[in-house]
């Protein structure tokens, strides 16, 4: 979904419509979901109303969708969601599970739970004490939290709820927890989250299953992915609360302002990262320096071979004309394992060939390679350090122009800050199985082809 361009004066307000779902189910109980939140004193917003067609949503005598998942930018109100459910549930004599890996957030939403219905007639006990959180109703429903280490696996659940699903990095939890369910003539799980990362196993499998199970219902409010971290269409896209709620669009400036990309995009934007820690430079800002490129005169190379032996690169950048930076890939190979004697002379010839001046690697890892040029430049440490930097810098400054360069735009999305405690910090994988030769490889070439003079060709 794509929303219309609004007005300078306009002010920001967020789509009722996720950006991914199913169809909205024909026929739900959503009178009484209403009014199970009316009761509790909550006023839902559109898109909470919406989100409640969804998970009270009816096929003849049983739920339409077995499985609902609620993915939203935080600060939003999902978790308010559950409230109505949860009352709803306990009047229908219901056992409700509630889990998360975290046991503060579920508890947090016990204790306002236990405030709002404490003194209904149909509501027999309620225990607040840490570890035996329980409501019960004087028809056998209740409503329980469960840590997410201790074995359920003797419970039996009508509903369960689960908090911050992004958080499951593994599927022990969903082997302790889908159990409880079998036994049930109607059951339904509830997942509530705001955008994962690579390690977010559970919610990852429910992304993955929504366009093919029909009992799941996968709600995702989100950026769409071509909108940059400043792109105020992006932040109404994942945040259907705000200009409706106290989330206000100066939040969101306040959020992005001090806060780390990676964190604005999975909490504020929810989008998924390969990784929470800061990503090197946005994709936006990469793909606005690709066009064309001059020939080569006097380049730099860059050169990277993986700790795996499996990957290795190399990558030339040279000044052009207008004092810009160009760049491109002049080698990009995989093997099980790599050749270096025959891709080392293989360099060493297009070296030749284009006028390499200089080469730039990592003593720990490139020297099989590095041994084919005279000279060759270690690059390590603070040089390093100061080669990142330039990298980012050159780039958002639009003094960087590249072409031919996949293997870089896709080494970008695994290529992560890692800060240092002086301040400074240095280009990283974000996973240690994913190589990112090429990425490194551009940092070492244009770290030397950004200096000020070029030095006399010595290498060949």
């Amino acid at each position: 979904m794509t929303l219309p361009a609004r007005l300078p004066t306009a002010r920001l307000r967020g789509s009722t419509e996720p950006r991914l779902a199913p169809p909205v189910p024909a026929k739900s109980v959503l009178a009484e979901y209403e009014a199970a939140a009316a009761e509790l004193g909550i006023k839902l917003m559109p898109w909470q109303r919406l989100a409640g067609r969804y998970i009270t949503g009816r096929v003849r005598d049983r739920w339409a969708f077995r499985e609902v998942a609620i993915v939203v930018a935080r600060q939003n109100g999902k978790t308010t969601l559950l409230h109505p459910r949860i009352l709803m549930g306990l009047r229908k004599g219901e056992s409700i599970l509630h889990t998360a890996q975290n046991r503060d957030l579920p508890r947090q939403t016990f204790l306002r739970v236990a405030g709002l219905v404490a003194g209904l007639p149909e509501i027999e006990s309620i225990r607040k004490a840490n570890g035996q959180e329980e409501i019960v109703a004087t028809n056998g429903g209740r409503y329980k939290l469960v840590a997410p280490n201790s074995n359920v696996r003797g419970e039996s659940a009508d509903l369960v709820l689960i908090d911050e699903v992004r958080e499951q990095h593994n599927q022990e939890l969903m082997d302790a927890i889908l159990p409880t369910t079998m036994a049930r003539r109607d059951p339904q799980i509830i997942y509530l989250s705001n955008a994962g990362d690579d390690e977010s196993v559970v919610l990852n499998e429910l992304r993955r299953r929504r366009e093919t199970d029909k009992r799941l219902a996968y709600l995702e409010w989100s950026a769409g992915p071509d909108r940059t971290l400043e792109d105020r269409d992006g932040w109404a896209e994942a945040n259907p609360s705000v200009g409706v709620s106290y989330l206000t669009e100066e939040n969101l400036e306040a959020f992005l302002a001090k806060g780390p990309p990676a964190s604005f995009e999975t909490e504020n934007l929810c989008r998924w990262v390969v990784s929470m820690r800061p990503r090197l430079i946005s994709d936006v800002a990469w793909q606005h320096a690709r066009g064309p490129v001059e020939r080569p005169r006097r380049p730099a190379m860059g050169i990277s071979l993986d700790p795996s032996g499996k990957r290795a690169s190399a990558v030339l950048a040279w000044r052009q004309t207008d004092g810009t930076i160009g760049c491109w890939v002049a080698a990009d190979v995989t093997g099980d394992p790599i050749d270096t004697e025959a891709f080392g002379k293989d360099l060493l010839a297009t070296a030749r060939k284009v006028g390499v001046v200089r080469v730039a690697f990592d003593p720990w890892t490139d020297a099989d390679l590095a041994r084919y040029f005279r000279t060759a430049k270690p690059l390590i440490g603070r040089e390093y350090a100061a080669a990142s930097e330039k990298f980012v810098r050159v780039i958002e400054e639009g003094r960087l122009h590249w072409d031919d360069a996949d293997p870089i735009s896709y080494d970008l999305a695994w290529t992560s800050r890692k800060p240092h405690e002086s301040g400074a910090w240095i280009a990283v994988k974000a996973r240690e199985d994913r190589p990112i030769t090429a990425a490194l490889a551009a940092i070492r070439a244009i770290w030397l082809a950004s200096e000020e003079k070029s030095a006399a060709p010595k290498v060949l």
